[in-house]
C-alpha cells in the first residue's frame, strides 16, 4: 500500500507566540527504531480569521537541543484506520515525538534548511520535488517555523507531512 507509513501532523486554528514554532517532529533516536528515518513529503502554513494582509517569513529548519514547549499532537496516517506512527504526541521535543504551538521557545540553536516569504492570505505550501525532500535522521528534530511576529496571533493552521522510511 503506497501510504501505509505516510503520516500528518496537523495544526488548527492556534494562537501563536512570536517567531513561533509551529510544528516540530523528532525522530526516533535509534536507528533501527521505526521512525528514525523520515523523509519531509509537504509543508503547510494558513490563517484563518483576518482579512489583514501581513507579510511573514517561514523556516524549515533542523533543531537538536533546548527544545520548547508545544501542544502534543499526534500524527495522523493518510490511511484512514492505519497503523499509528513510530511518533507519538508530546510537549517536550523529545526523540520519536511531535507537538504543535510552541508556548515557549526553548534556547537551542535554529539551523535553517530552507526560507520564504508569504502573506497570510494566500498562505504558504512547501511541496518539494524528489531530489529536494528533506530526510529527518535519527535523533534529529525537523521544525516549521515562522520567521517574525504576526500582527494577528489567532487563527493559524500549519502542517508537516512525513513518511517513515523504517
Amino acid at each position: 500500500m503506497e501510504n501505509a507509513h505516510i503520516y500528518t501532523v496537523p495544526m488548527v486554528n492556534q494562537t501563536v507566540v512570536a517567531d513561533a514554532t509551529l510544528v516540530i517532529v523528532h525522530a526516533a533516536a535509534a536507528i533501527t527504531t521505526r521512525a528514525s528515518l523520515l523523509e519531509v513529503l509537504r509543508c503547510t502554513v494558513s490563517q484563518e480569521g483576518t482579512d489583514t494582509p501581513d507579510n511573514l517569513g517561514v523556516i524549515l529548519a533542523q533543531k537538536v537541543t533546548a527544545f520548547g514547549t508545544y501542544t502534543a499532537t499526534t500524527p495522523q496516517p493518510h490511511v484512514i484506520g492505519g497503523a499509528a506512527s513510530g511518533i507519538a504526541g508530546a510537549t517536550t521535543g523529545a526523540a520519536a515525538t511531535a507537538g504543535t504551538d510552541a508556548s515557549a521557545e526553548g534556547a537551542g540553536a535554529v539551523t535553517t534548511i530552507h526560507t520564504e516569504s508569504f502573506n497570510n492570505i494566500n498562505g504558504y505550501i512547501w511541496v518539494p520535488t524528489p531530489k529536494e525532500r528533506l530526510i529527518v535522521t535519527a535523533d534529529t528534530a525537523f521544525i516549521l517555523k515562522l520567521r517574525g511576529t504576526p500582527a494577528t496571533l489567532t487563527g493559524w493552521n500549519a502542517s508537516v507531512t512525513f513518511q517513515e522510511l523504517n
